[in-house]
């Protein structure tokens, strides 16, 4: 077929198959990244073991056929892709768990690359990676929640309720206001309060001030 020898064939589909089997991990950690609304994605994440799963293999052919200088190469070129997604915000450093999980669909993408076994342990490590990045959030919610920030979204009436509702957050003690995102849509409102501090019984109080339609906690992801 396409004039290609049998092992020439051989070639193609080995990592033709690498690649569906890469394609389907790295979408799932990106899709984990998607619905967080992170800035690398499903997109993001499959392009990259792509890259990463072809370097690897052709790698093997090229003169001398040196896979440990490839593999070294795409550790450094993933180094600065993950850069790009970690951001500074005065003390605050955002994007460092998407640049690991960039990091670790690196790792994946090579061991899927070698094949074998490592196959398997490439879609181990997925899974893994999944759990990681979804299930501790959610332990570290319910355990240490005073002291990860909390995101508080509020649907009020009107404007007005804005400054009442800012004033009764601030005056509670030991709550820390870091940021507050105010989203009209006709005929309400929508406000996002990122806190921290010590935020038990906050969403009951809140909840109790005239013109609040609705208030629930939306967990924060790194």
């Amino acid at each position: 077929m396409f004039g290609l020898t049998d092992q020439e064939m051989h070639i193609v589909v080995d990592v033709l198959v690498k690649l569906a089997l890469g394609l389907v991990l790295a979408g799932a950690i990106g899709f984990e990244r998607e619905i967080h609304g992170r800035p690398a994605g499903i997109r993001t994440h499959m392009l990259l073991i792509m890259g990463v799963i072809l370097f690897s293999a052709s790698g093997r052919y090229f003169m001398g056929g040196d896979t440990a200088r490839v593999a070294a190469q795409v550790v450094v070129g993933v180094g600065f892709l993950g850069a790009g997604t970690i951001m500074r915000t005065g003390a605050e450093v955002k994007g460092l768990t998407t640049a690991a999980s960039l990091w670790a669909t690196a790792g994946i993408g090579m061991a899927i690359a070698l094949g074998g076994a490592f196959m398997f342990i490439g879609v181990v490590a997925t899974v893994l990676c999944l759990l990681t990045l979804s299930g501790i959030d959610i332990l570290e919610y319910q355990f240490l929640h005073t002291k990860q920030t909390q995101v508080l979204r509020l649907v009020i009436d009107g404007k007005e309720q804005v400054f009442t509702l800012l004033a009764h957050v601030s005056a509670q003690t030991g709550v820390q206001v870091r940021s507050v995102n105010i989203v009209e849509t006709s005929p309400q409102i929508v406000v996002d309060m990122e806190l921290r501090g010590k935020t038990k019984g906050l969403l009951e109080s809140v909840s109790a001030i005239s013109g609040i339609s609705s208030a629930s906690w939306q967990i924060p992801w790194s």
